[in-house]
């Protein structure tokens, strides 16, 4: 049987182009490969797995650090909310939870701030 050579997948161009936020699926046809050889590749060489792991870490951490700044700059009021709500829930929630029992049974009430029109 004749089979095609193996195609040897650089571990920092793996990291690169995870740390530009591409998909697993877009990264093994940037590299010529199947998206279920690179999975096996993964499996069978940590430094492809860790290149991946530590490229969508490098691309996680470039967008909380654009997000933060957005929050602080003021420009943007969404990311100042949506980082005040991840940060510090139990002051920045829309909901608010009550627990209650009632006859000896726990009784879970939510109450929903809903300010849509």
């Amino acid at each position: 049987m004749i089979t095609k050579p193996k195609i040897k997948l650089d571990p920092d161009r793996v990291k690169a182009l995870a740390a530009e936020g591409k998909s697993q699926t877009k990264i093994a046809a940037m590299l010529g490969v199947s998206p279920d050889t690179l999975t096996r590749r993964k499996k069978e060489d940590p430094a492809i797995a860790d290149a991946l792991r530590e490229g969508y870490a490098a691309a996680t951490e470039n967008v909380e650090s654009t997000l933060y700044e957005m929050a602080v700059s003021g420009q943007c009021v969404a990311a100042t909310i949506y980082w005040l709500k991840c940060r510090a829930p139990g002051r920045w929630n829309d909901r608010q939870q009550i627990d209650l029992t009632a006859g000896g049974t726990p009784v879970q009430i939510q109450i929903i701030d809903d300010l849509k029109d």
